[in-house]
C-alpha cells in the first residue's frame, strides 16, 4: 500500500510540475522541484494561478512556514543571472515581470519589464541584479500574463541572497508591479494581446510579436489602478498610461515570523533588449490546464 501511495505521489508530482510553468531556479517557495522542501510544505499544484482571495503575493507563502525561508541563491548585485523555467501549458506567451522584496513581500521593485513572447520566446532567460539592490536578504520573484486562455496570474517568489550590494532601489527606475486578475484590483487583462505595462521602468524587454514594434503605450488590460493593495496608481480602463509610486527597497531580513504571508507588494523595473519573435501556439484552457491537488499547504486554483 505504502509503495502504491509513493508511486502514486511521485506521478502525481511530475504531472503537476509540468502542468503550466514555475520557477526551477531558483526554486520557489513550496516547490515540489526542491529536495530541501519537507514533503508536507510542497505544493503540487505550484503551476496553477493565483486565486482571487488573497494569494497575491507569493500564493501565500511568504513565512508560511517561516523555516521555509532559507535562500536558494546567492547573486552579486550588478551580476546577470539566467532563471528557469519548466512547464508545457505557456498559454501562447505573454507578458512578465521580474521583481524584487526587502520586506517579506509588502513592497517590491521591477527589475524587468518583459512585454511579448514570454516566456514562450525562452523558458531559460538573462536577468541582471541592479548594482543598486542592497546587500541582504530578498524575495525574487516571476509574474507572468498569458496571452491566450483565462485570464490570470502567475507568481512565484524564491528567497534569495544579494551580496556586493547598493544604496537601493528607487521609485524612478524599479517601480511597482504590475498586478491584474488577482482579485485587489479591478485589472483584467485582454485575450490575445499582451500586456504593455503601464510603468515598465527602467529595464525593458521585447519578445513575441512586440519584438519589432515595441510599444510603449499601455494595453491589454482594462482597470485602473493596477498595483497590489498597498501601493498606487492612475489609469484608464483602456490600458492608457499610468503612473505608479512606490516606497524604495530596505535591506530588511525577509524570514521574520510575524510577516503576513498574503501581504500586498509594491515595486519593481528591469533590463532592455529585444527577443526574436516565435509563432504563438495556442494552448486550449479547457483540455490542458487542469491538474489535481494535494493536500498540505494552500493550493491555488486550476483553471
Amino acid at each position: 500500500m505504502r509503495t502504491t501511495i509513493a508511486l502514486f505521489t511521485s506521478l502525481f508530482a511530475a504531472s503537476g510540475a509540468l502542468a503550466h510553468l514555475q520557477l526551477s531556479y531558483p526554486y520557489a517557495l513550496h516547490s515540489p522541484l526542491d529536495p530541501q522542501t519537507p514533503e508536507e510544505n510542497k505544493d503540487y499544484s505550484i503551476t496553477s494561478p493565483l486565486l482571487t482571495d488573497g494569494t497575491y503575493p507569493c500564493k501565500g507563502f511568504i513565512n508560511n512556514p517561516a523555516s521555509d525561508m532559507y535562500s536558494r541563491a546567492t547573486w552579486d548585485a550588478g551580476s546577470t543571472i539566467n532563471y528557469t523555467l519548466v512547464g508545457t501549458a505557456t498559454h501562447g506567451g505573454g507578458s512578465c515581470q521580474l521583481s524584487m522584496s526587502y520586506d517579506s513581500g509588502a513592497t517590491w521593485n521591477v527589475i524587468l519589464s518583459w512585454m511579448g513572447g514570454c516566456p514562450i520566446d525562452a523558458m531559460t532567460a538573462e536577468v541582471t541584479i541592479p548594482t543598486d539592490a542592497p546587500s541582504g536578504e530578498a524575495l525574487f520573484a516571476w509574474g507572468w500574463f498569458n496571452l491566450l486562455g483565462n485570464r490570470e496570474m502567475y507568481h512565484n517568489c524564491a528567497p534569495v541572497t544579494i551580496t556586493n550590494g547598493g544604496s537601493g532601489l528607487n521609485e524612478n527606475d524599479y517601480p511597482t508591479p504590475f498586478v491584474a486578475n488577482a482579485g485587489v484590483n479591478d485589472c483584467v487583462t485582454i485575450e490575445n494581446t499582451a500586456v504593455v505595462f503601464p510603468n515598465p521602468g527602467k529595464n525593458v524587454k521585447y519578445g513575441g510579436s512586440y519584438a519589432s514594434t515595441k510599444p510603449t503605450e499601455p494595453a491589454g488590460f482594462t482597470g485602473s489602478n493596477c498595483v497590489g493593495s498597498g501601493a498606487s496608481s492612475s489609469g484608464s480602463s483602456s490600458g492608457s498610461s499610468t503612473s505608479q509610486s512606490t516606497t524604495s527597497s530596505s535591506a530588511a531580513a525577509i524570514a521574520s515570523s510575524s510577516a503576513d504571508p498574503s501581504a500586498s507588494a509594491s515595486a519593481g523595473n528591469a533590463s532592455a533588449d529585444s527577443s526574436p519573435a516565435v509563432p504563438a501556439a495556442a494552448t486550449s484552457s479547457s483540455d490542458s490546464c487542469k491538474r489535481k491537488r494535494s493536500e498540505g499547504p494552500r493550493r491555488s486554483r486550476a483553471d
